[in-house]
């Protein structure tokens, strides 16, 4: 395929400001400071160690000579409501960009693939780069996922990154350039963040700007991204999921249900762009071994398998889960998103108990009533020994304890991972119980 090398029309970056001094914003310092930039840094927890010259108050910032703001994307810039930092930089002009941003301005020589979408951008990006790595290739990947771009050594232009970007990264990054750039799908999410539907739609749909004739835009189903075809199908090449028609992939675990379908299609679009044949990436899909808190395996005993889906944050990447599986003992709850569960009422019929914990434990019960039976319970450890009770009075038969929270994890987890993990390391516990009690269907089915 055509190489095709995009200029940023901003100027060179001299003195910087950083606000968040997490992972992102480590790696933004870390470089700034081997390029010798100068730099202010501040982070709302004040847990940070740097010098007091590096960490200042953003009132004492020096305004005037900063050329842009750094932001990590946890923190709003806009909506619902802007960091005081970030209202000073408007008040004099300085620009708010992302990390992404800072890594593009500085200059790289990589051959970049940037994905989104709603959900399954994670799965894709990860595919994707052990494709083409299998094939010999050098990839790696970044952003959302993996290190920040701003970590990653520039590798030259023979090599590869394939970039994972959220609605957070995208808002603030003006200068992408990216020859091939996908859009998985638009499904409401984090419209608190963006000021609704509306901002959201924006924000993911700058991942499309500044592409050039010689770039692929590789766009997934539905009426938003048909409308994005439609304006971008005479500057661009646009390919569209749905009529991709990919060949039969091998059988793989890791990624199961309907919702990776979509996924390896696009990674399989993707890599067909860099000359793989079909055998190639067919031979590469069979060997990935998916991604934590993905649909992961977490256990079993006896029929009764355990699946962490802590990913799954919104009611449509719970659904997909749902509609992967049958006999489902279903563990939902935590921060309620705007979507809720409409997107799982079609898959129900696969679900043979919801335990619905946290927060929003009301609400979700409320929304499936008259479809399943439910409990509610405080914790996820505690629905989860009610979904182990129940599962366990019938061992021989084929069943799912599913984690698929179809919601945030901040009201009991600092993280989906968090939760995920507490999901994985309490059903190992329970597993080991049922080996203690029924030693000889343990050693008959394993442990995965």
């Amino acid at each position: 395929m055509i190489r095709t090398q995009h200029k940023s029309p901003q100027k060179r970056l001299a003195s910087i400001a950083i606000l968040g001094m997490g992972r992102t914003g480590q790696a933004v310092l870390d470089k700034a400071m081997a390029v010798d930039m100068a730099i202010v840094c501040f982070d709302d927890q004040k847990t940070t160690n740097l010098p007091p010259e590096f960490f200042l108050t953003p009132e004492d910032w020096p305004w005037p000579s900063l050329d842009a703001l750094i932001i990590s994307p946890g923190i709003p810039h806009g909506f619902p409501t802007p960091h005081p930092a970030v209202i000073l930089a408007n008040k004099h002009g300085v620009q708010v960009i992302s990390e992404i941003e800072f890594a593009l301005r500085i200059g790289r020589q990589e051959r970049i693939i940037a994905i989104t979408g709603t959900n399954g951008k994670s799965t894709t990006t990860a595919l994707t780069e052990h494709i083409l790595t299998q094939a010999g290739l050098s990839a790696r990947i970044g952003g959302n996922i993996g290190t920040p771009l701003t970590g990653l050594p520039d590798r030259g232009k023979d090599s590869i990154i394939v970039l994972e970007l959220s609605s957070y990264q995208l808002e603030t990054t003006t200068s992408l350039r990216a020859e091939i750039r996908v859009i998985l799908n638009i499904t409401p999410d984090h419209l608190d963040r963006h000021g609704g539907w509306e901002g959201y739609v924006k924000a993911k749909k700058t991942i499309l700007a500044n592409a050039t004739s010689d770039d692929i835009l590789i766009l997934g189903p539905g009426e938003v991204l048909d409308g994005f075809s439609t304006e971008k199908h005479e500057s661009c090449k646009v390919i569209r999921l749905e009529k991709a028609n990919p060949v039969e992939h091998p059988d793989n675990p890791a990624l199961q249900g309907e919702h990776n379908q979509q996924n390896i299609a696009a990674a399989r679009v993707i890599c067909r762009q860099f000359g793989l044949t079909d055998y190639v990436i067919d031979k590469a899909i069979h060997s990935f071994e998916g991604l934590p808190h993905r649909l992961q395996p977490a256990g079993q005993f006896g029929q009764i398998r355990f699946i962490n889906d802590s990913k799954a944050t919104n009611g449509e990447a719970a659904a997909k889960a749902l509609a992967s599986f049958s006999q489902i003992h279903w563990c939902a709850g935590g921060l309620a998103k705007e979507d809720g569960l409409s997107a799982c009422l079609p898959y129900l019929k696969n679900v043979s108990h919801g335990y619905f914990y946290g927060q929003c434990k009301e609400v979700f019960a409320k929304a499936v009533k008259g479809h399943i039976n439910v409990s509610e319970h405080d914790t996820l450890e505690q629905a989860l020994e009610a979904a182990v009770e129940e599962a366990g009075q019938h061992p021989g038969d084929k069943q799912v304890i599913l984690l698929a929270p179809a919601a945030a994890s901040f009201d009991q987890f600092a993280s989906f991972e968090a939760r995920g993990k507490s999901f994985c390391r309490l059903a190992s516990q329970h597993i080991a119980k049922f080996q203690a009690t029924d030693p000889a269907s343990y050693k008959e089915t394993g442990h995965v």
